[in-house]
């Protein structure tokens, strides 16, 4: 059978947010591998019809001055006039989208972007977990109220959706969803950047970090459960470890102050990817212990770094990670002692997420999206 040209829109509009997030690091990265596929001509479906892939980005206007950031992809781009916040108000009335006349497939990455589209053409959306379900304390109440929305605006207009592992799977069918349109696709650990450790360096330097860390990757936020960690980095630094700092990286969240910040704790803020990349491997290990997350993308990146994880029960730290009870302080501060103590157990942790880590591509994620795209459009 001879092979067809597929459209795909690909709406990325968390890339236009001031801090893009894990969704923007997963966005990112499927685009970076699709645009290395389309580059050696095998964007294509691995089915009967082999397909070939058109694919097309849309996004809100792009900051006035200088080229769209998304032009490094490689992709057409479909820039609608307004700025991200307003583009989204709109859209969430349901007053204007894309114009979908010329696609087969149109797959959001995220809950925001437009999501009344019209009908004919097949559409997507990547729903990564029900946090402000699960932990309605950690979001505003208009935050709660514009995600419910979204939720069933997906649930009625969605042809699949796609989420990263089998428990975020459960957890939509729970909710709704119906089974047979979940696809789990999990991401890769291949996209961290070229460390630049003279950076990172001056970086701790201007923290005041002298010697051994442990690293905390995370927005500064209730779901996060920073504040359980900070007590048990003081607990465990009480057992007379030695100088040890926790150094937390990410943007802040609201309810910033409840974090609280004794001696030892540094905040970093948002760093570059490649201080980032830098900083995992220099760290003693991760410490990654939120309420609740969908996956949990940092140990896979501490996995792909080499470093010991020290983690609550998310589907990423499921056979490498050493996994703690994020209510118990007391268990938190029990596992930061063993991740730093025992050599055994830091030595096995590692070759296991060394190992997941390996198996996890962006590659074999993009191609998972273009055979699901596929499907969808030629059924």
């Amino acid at each position: 059978m001879g092979s067809s040209l597929l459209k795909v829109l690909l709406s990325v509009e968390q890339l236009r947010r001031r801090v893009p997030g894990g969704i923007g690091t997963y966005a990112e990265s499927c685009l970076r591998a699709l645009s290395q596929m389309r580059e050696a001509d095998s964007i294509r479906s691995t089915g009967a019809n082999s397909d070939a892939l058109a694919v097309s980005l849309f996004a809100s206007a792009p900051k006035r001055g200088g080229a769209d950031p998304l032009d490094q992809y490689g992709f057409p781009i479909l820039a609608g006039r307004l700025p991200q916040r307003l583009s989204q108000a709109l859209w969430d009335l349901s007053l204007f989208g894309p114009d979908l006349t010329d696609f087969d497939v149109y797959h959001s990455f995220s809950m925001g972007g437009p999501r009344s589209l019209r009908p004919g053409t097949k559409a997507v959306f990547a729903l990564y977990d029900l946090a402000w379900i699960k932990h309605p304390e950690a979001f505003p109440k208009r935050g709660r109220r514009w995600h419910d929305r979204a939720l069933r605006d997906i649930s009625n207009r969605a042809d699949a959706v796609v989420t990263l592992s089998e428990f975020s799977s459960t957890e939509l069918s729970n909710f709704g969803i119906a089974k047979e349109k979940i696809h789990v696709i999990p991401p890769g650990a291949d996209h961290l950047a070229v460390s630049d450790r003279q950076a990172a360096s001056k970086l701790l330097e201007s923290l005041g970090v002298k010697g051994p860390f442990l690293l905390s990757v995370s927005t500064i936020e209730p779901r996060k459960n920073l504040a359980r960690l900070v007590e048990a980095y003081g607990m465990f630094k009480m057992d007379g470890v030695g100088p040890i700092d926790l150094v937390i990286v990410g943007p802040d969240g609201w309810m910033t102050s409840d974090t609280g910040r004794p001696p030892g704790v540094k905040l970093a803020g948002l760093v570059e990817a490649s201080v980032l990349s830098a900083l995992y491997g220099m760290a003693e290990a991760l410490a990654y212990v939120p309420l609740y997350e969908g996956f949990g993308m940092p140990v896979l990146e501490a996995n792909a770094s080499c470093v010991p994880v020290v983690a609550s029960n998310v589907p990423a730290a499921h056979g490498s990670a050493l996994v703690v009870d994020p209510l118990s302080v007391d268990s938190i501060a029990a596992g930061l002692s063993r991740i730093v103590s025992d050599s055994r157990l830091r030595s096995e942790l590692v070759s296991a997420g060394l190992l997941k880590a390996t198996e996890s591509t962006w590659n074999r994620a993009a191609q998972a999206h273009v055979d699901l795209w596929s499907a969808l459009g030629r059924p």
